[in-house]
């Protein structure tokens, strides 16, 4: 019996149903657009992402991109051809003579932790690193401030003992003019030396003037040394904390720097030499705003510190100066006045010493002066045996008997009677201005003597006053006793 076939219909076209096979259909696009979807997110995990904006890249701009990540011919100077990737950072692969930029993966990758703790230690160290070179740029200039504080601790001492001796000449100064009016009146007439004192006083005045202002600048640049050191000191304190577990060779860490001090900070580097340039301040970085700030206070400080150093040691030496000048003077000036003094004194004594032997001369004189009135007038009782001076004896009696025979011996007896009455008042007058003169002259040189054995004390007092380690106190204690 033969076979019966299917119908026609049956046979031709597709087997499954239409909605089925639309269904398979469907399943395998929707998988294929996944696939290229899920590769491109895959993708896109390893290379850059394009910017949001940016145009699709063409073909051509593809194929161009492309070829510059292939390898380049390189000719040899022994004529030897190679190949040789391109320069640059990169990811060599030279099996296929590429060399495609480096992807940015944005997923962990099993070696992510390790590897981002290696990181963080490199940061860390390198952030510790630096924060140690700030510590020890602070700490140099902490050493540095220390030093300048010392040094100018040091000369405001000699600047306050400088001025203790300026006080103390002005005292001196002061307790010489004084002494100077116990001299008698006539030996007080006004010569070089008070001049010189005058001079003396008005030039230790204007130092001391100018010393005060130097101890009072002295003093504020003291107390601004004083406020960077304490800056310095915080800054320092609070960057090392984080230097626990790094050694603390902090002498040696500007050197290993390159820089050789702390203040070359501004000048240009030596082409020969690789130096760390100053790091921008960043507040959470290790050169904070602080640290900046304390380290340029400081610099401007040590070139102040100079010429404050200067100008304390210049005030110094003048006052010195002046101090050493006026009391030479016026010791040579005292020193000629005494020897003066003495020159005149001599002068007086030899003018005393004939005035002596004048008066006695004169007194001598005068004693027989007063002998020979006596003689003149004759005795003065008739009881004398001597009557040869008496006008009344015989022989003048006989003679006197005629008229007209007066003897003129009266007459001449009255006259050099008379004479000698001057000369006596004469002579006594001249002993009396001997006298006069002698106590004088004794009052001179007592004068002289006085002069000269105060302008002595004065030259010993000031000999004694500018010898080194004489102070204050005692030109104090000697106004008070």
């Amino acid at each position: 019996m033969a076979a019966v076939a299917p119908p026609a219909h049956l046979l031709r076209g597709q087997v499954g149903s239409e909605k089925w096979h639309k269904e398979n259909s469907g399943t395998v696009r929707k998988a294929n657009e996944l696939t290229q979807y899920y590769g491109k997110e895959a993708l896109d995990l390893w290379r850059p992402t394009r910017a949001p904006g940016q145009p699709e890249e063409t073909p051509y701009e593809l194929k161009l991109r492309k070829d510059t990540w292939k390898f380049k011919l390189d000719v040899s100077a022994s004529g030897e051809v190679k190949r040789k990737p391109p320069e640059g950072p990169g990811v060599t692969l030279w099996k296929s003579k590429i060399k495609p930029p480096p992807w940015v993966g944005k997923m962990a990758l099993p070696c992510f932790r390790d590897f981002f703790n290696t990181k963080n230690n490199e940061f860390m160290t390198q952030y510790a690193r630096e924060t140690r070179q700030v510590v020890s740029r602070l700490r140099q200039a902490l050493i540095e401030i220390n030093e300048q504080f010392k040094s100018l601790v040091r000369e405001r001492e000699r600047l306050d003992n400088t001025l203790a001796k300026i006080r103390q000449t002005l005292l001196t100064n002061k307790q010489t003019q004084a002494i100077r009016e116990h001299r008698p009146m006539l030996e007080k007439v006004p010569d070089k030396v008070d001049a010189l004192m005058k001079w003396e006083k008005k030039e230790l005045l204007r130092q001391k003037v100018k010393l005060e202002g130097a101890m009072a600048m002295s003093e504020d640049h003291l107390k601004a040394l004083g406020t960077c050191r304490q800056a310095l000191q915080t800054a320092s304190d609070e960057r090392s904390r984080v230097l626990d577990l790094l050694p603390h060779p902090l002498r040696m860490v500007l050197l290993g720097a390159g820089r050789d001090s702390w203040l070359g900070l501004s000048r240009p580097s030596s082409p020969w030499v690789e130096r760390n340039e100053t790091p921008v301040s960043d507040p959470i970085g290790p050169f904070t705003p602080d640290c900046s700030a304390a380290i340029d206070e400081a610099r401007r400080l040590t070139f102040v510190s100079k010429d404050v150093m200067l100008k304390v040691h210049e005030a110094i030496k003048e006052a010195q100066d002046t101090r050493n000048t006026a009391h030479n003077t016026i010791e040579n000036s005292l020193q000629g006045k005494r020897d003066e003094t003495l020159c005149h004194k001599e002068r007086l004594d030899m003018a005393l010493g004939g005035t002596r032997g004048t008066l006695h001369r004169c007194q001598r004189f005068m004693h027989e002066m007063a002998i020979s009135r006596g003689m003149i007038l004759g005795p003065d009782s008739m009881k004398y045996l001597e009557t040869r001076e008496k006008l009344t004896r015989p022989m003048v009696q006989v003679y006197q008997r005629h008229v007209g025979t007066q003897l003129p011996e009266a007459a001449i007896l009255n006259q050099s009677t008379a004479q000698l009455d001057r000369s006596i008042v004469d002579t006594a007058k001249n002993i009396q201005n001997l006298n006069n003169t002698r106590c004088y002259l004794q009052q001179r040189i007592h004068d002289k003597e006085t002069g000269y054995h105060v302008d002595g004390s004065i030259k010993r007092l000031r000999q004694r006053r500018i010898h080194p380690r004489t102070c204050l106190k005692e030109a104090l204690d000697l106004v008070c006793s």
